[in-house]
Protein backbone atom coordinates (compact mmCIF):
# COMPACT_ATOMS: atom_id res chain seq x y z
CA UNK A 1 0.00 0.00 0.00
CA UNK A 2 1.39 3.58 -0.78
CA UNK A 3 1.04 6.84 1.43
CA UNK A 4 -2.65 7.43 0.47
CA UNK A 5 -3.50 3.77 1.50
CA UNK A 6 -4.06 2.18 -2.43
CA UNK A 7 -2.74 -1.79 -2.77
CA UNK A 8 0.10 -0.84 -5.01
CA UNK A 9 0.21 -2.35 -8.36
CA UNK A 10 3.41 -4.63 -9.63
CA UNK A 11 4.43 -5.89 -13.21
CA UNK A 12 6.89 -7.57 -15.34
CA UNK A 13 7.55 -7.83 -19.28
CA UNK A 14 9.64 -10.04 -20.61
CA UNK A 15 10.41 -10.26 -24.30
CA UNK A 16 12.52 -12.89 -25.81
CA UNK A 17 12.79 -12.66 -29.47
CA UNK A 18 9.53 -12.46 -31.21
CA UNK A 19 7.51 -13.41 -27.36
CA UNK A 20 7.00 -11.04 -25.32
CA UNK A 21 4.80 -11.84 -21.71
CA UNK A 22 3.46 -8.60 -19.39
CA UNK A 23 1.74 -9.43 -16.14
CA UNK A 24 0.18 -6.91 -13.62
CA UNK A 25 -1.21 -6.96 -10.36
CA UNK A 26 -0.67 -7.56 -6.52
CA UNK A 27 3.36 -8.61 -5.71
CA UNK A 28 2.53 -12.12 -4.75
CA UNK A 29 0.14 -12.73 -8.11
CA UNK A 30 2.96 -11.23 -10.49
CA UNK A 31 5.62 -13.12 -8.77
CA UNK A 32 3.52 -16.10 -8.83
CA UNK A 33 2.12 -15.91 -12.34
CA UNK A 34 5.66 -14.87 -13.51
CA UNK A 35 7.66 -18.22 -12.49
CA UNK A 36 4.59 -20.50 -13.60
CA UNK A 37 4.89 -18.89 -17.00
CA UNK A 38 8.92 -18.86 -16.99
CA UNK A 39 8.98 -23.10 -15.88
CA UNK A 40 6.35 -23.78 -18.57
CA UNK A 41 8.25 -21.83 -21.03
CA UNK A 42 11.59 -22.98 -20.38
CA UNK A 43 10.18 -26.99 -19.58
CA UNK A 44 8.48 -26.63 -23.24
CA UNK A 45 12.27 -25.33 -24.20
CA UNK A 46 13.93 -28.48 -22.73
CA UNK A 47 11.33 -31.27 -24.01
CA UNK A 48 11.45 -29.92 -27.71
CA UNK A 49 15.24 -30.42 -26.80
CA UNK A 50 15.26 -33.80 -26.00
CA UNK A 51 13.01 -34.75 -29.15
CA UNK A 52 15.20 -33.61 -31.44
CA UNK A 53 18.50 -35.09 -29.50
CA UNK A 54 20.60 -36.36 -31.76
CA UNK A 55 21.74 -40.04 -31.80
CA UNK A 56 25.39 -40.28 -33.21
CA UNK A 57 25.43 -43.46 -35.83
CA UNK A 58 27.30 -45.97 -35.22
CA UNK A 59 30.46 -47.11 -36.82
CA UNK A 60 29.95 -49.98 -39.95
CA UNK A 61 26.41 -48.96 -40.42
CA UNK A 62 25.28 -48.90 -44.18
CA UNK A 63 24.15 -45.35 -45.61
CA UNK A 64 20.68 -47.40 -46.36
CA UNK A 65 20.34 -48.24 -42.42
CA UNK A 66 21.59 -44.89 -41.59
CA UNK A 67 18.40 -43.22 -44.12
CA UNK A 68 15.88 -45.42 -42.16
CA UNK A 69 17.37 -44.51 -38.95
CA UNK A 70 16.72 -41.31 -40.20
CA UNK A 71 13.29 -41.64 -41.39
CA UNK A 72 12.42 -42.92 -38.11
CA UNK A 73 14.05 -40.05 -36.19
CA UNK A 74 12.51 -37.45 -38.15
CA UNK A 75 9.11 -39.00 -38.95
CA UNK A 76 9.80 -38.65 -42.73
CA UNK A 77 10.75 -41.35 -45.26
CA UNK A 78 13.49 -39.79 -47.23
CA UNK A 79 12.05 -39.46 -50.78
CA UNK A 80 9.91 -36.89 -49.23
CA UNK A 81 12.99 -34.61 -48.09
CA UNK A 82 13.57 -31.57 -49.95
CA UNK A 83 16.52 -32.09 -52.56
CA UNK A 84 19.48 -30.09 -50.64
CA UNK A 85 18.03 -31.84 -47.59
CA UNK A 86 18.68 -35.39 -49.16
CA UNK A 87 22.23 -34.17 -50.15
CA UNK A 88 22.75 -32.32 -46.60
CA UNK A 89 21.90 -36.44 -45.26
CA UNK A 90 24.61 -38.05 -47.73
CA UNK A 91 27.09 -34.88 -46.06
CA UNK A 92 26.25 -35.99 -42.80
CA UNK A 93 26.48 -39.66 -42.74
CA UNK A 94 29.81 -39.40 -44.43
CA UNK A 95 30.95 -36.76 -41.70
CA UNK A 96 29.80 -38.79 -38.83
CA UNK A 97 30.39 -42.02 -39.98
CA UNK A 98 33.25 -42.08 -42.41
CA UNK A 99 34.91 -38.44 -40.85
CA UNK A 100 35.25 -37.02 -44.03
CA UNK A 101 34.20 -34.35 -46.60
CA UNK A 102 32.21 -35.26 -49.61
CA UNK A 103 32.54 -35.32 -53.23
CA UNK A 104 29.66 -35.09 -56.17
CA UNK A 105 30.95 -38.43 -57.19
CA UNK A 106 29.72 -39.71 -53.44
CA UNK A 107 26.41 -37.49 -53.73
CA UNK A 108 25.47 -40.27 -56.99
CA UNK A 109 27.10 -43.44 -55.44
CA UNK A 110 25.23 -42.73 -52.01
CA UNK A 111 21.97 -42.28 -54.14
CA UNK A 112 22.32 -45.08 -55.95
CA UNK A 113 22.99 -47.26 -52.70
CA UNK A 114 20.24 -45.96 -50.92
CA UNK A 115 17.68 -45.62 -54.33
CA UNK A 116 17.14 -42.02 -53.26
CA UNK A 117 14.75 -40.17 -56.34
CA UNK A 118 14.66 -36.24 -56.82
CA UNK A 119 19.01 -35.52 -56.46
CA UNK A 120 18.99 -35.03 -60.99
CA UNK A 121 20.70 -31.96 -60.39
CA UNK A 122 23.17 -32.13 -57.13
CA UNK A 123 24.99 -28.91 -58.46
CA UNK A 124 21.34 -26.80 -57.70
CA UNK A 125 20.78 -28.24 -54.89
CA UNK A 126 24.64 -27.72 -53.22
CA UNK A 127 24.05 -23.55 -54.41
CA UNK A 128 21.41 -23.64 -52.15
CA UNK A 129 23.14 -25.34 -49.31
CA UNK A 130 26.00 -22.92 -50.06
CA UNK A 131 24.18 -19.95 -49.51
CA UNK A 132 22.19 -20.91 -46.62
CA UNK A 133 25.57 -21.37 -44.68
CA UNK A 134 25.12 -25.46 -44.08
CA UNK A 135 27.50 -26.36 -46.43
CA UNK A 136 31.14 -24.70 -47.53
CA UNK A 137 33.54 -25.65 -51.27
CA UNK A 138 36.48 -26.49 -49.66
CA UNK A 139 38.68 -27.18 -52.61
CA UNK A 140 39.53 -29.63 -55.20
CA UNK A 141 41.24 -32.93 -54.55
CA UNK A 142 42.10 -35.31 -57.59
CA UNK A 143 40.20 -32.80 -60.15
CA UNK A 144 37.02 -33.21 -58.11
CA UNK A 145 35.10 -30.51 -55.81
CA UNK A 146 35.34 -31.69 -52.26
CA UNK A 147 32.70 -29.78 -49.91
CA UNK A 148 32.56 -29.31 -45.75
CA UNK A 149 29.78 -30.03 -43.57
CA UNK A 150 29.86 -26.68 -41.67
CA UNK A 151 28.33 -26.29 -37.94
CA UNK A 152 24.73 -24.94 -38.72
CA UNK A 153 24.35 -27.83 -41.53
CA UNK A 154 25.20 -30.58 -38.79
CA UNK A 155 22.87 -29.05 -36.25
CA UNK A 156 19.96 -28.55 -39.00
CA UNK A 157 20.38 -32.28 -40.05
CA UNK A 158 20.24 -32.79 -36.13
CA UNK A 159 17.44 -31.31 -35.61
CA UNK A 160 15.12 -32.89 -38.27
CA UNK A 161 15.60 -30.21 -41.04
CA UNK A 162 14.01 -27.34 -38.38
CA UNK A 163 16.01 -24.06 -37.96
CA UNK A 164 16.75 -23.37 -34.33
CA UNK A 165 18.17 -20.64 -32.85
CA UNK A 166 21.52 -21.25 -30.80
CA UNK A 167 20.21 -21.34 -26.80
CA UNK A 168 21.05 -18.63 -24.53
Amino acid sequence: MNTQGEELEYGVRVRRRDVEVEVWGSREFVETTFERLRSEFLQERIEAARIIEPQPPLQGITFTEFLAEEAKRIGKEPDMLKGYEKILLIGYYLYMVEKRDFTYEDIEKLKEEARLSGLENPRQYMSILIKRGLVSETGVEAGKKVFKMLRRGIQYVENGFREVEAQT
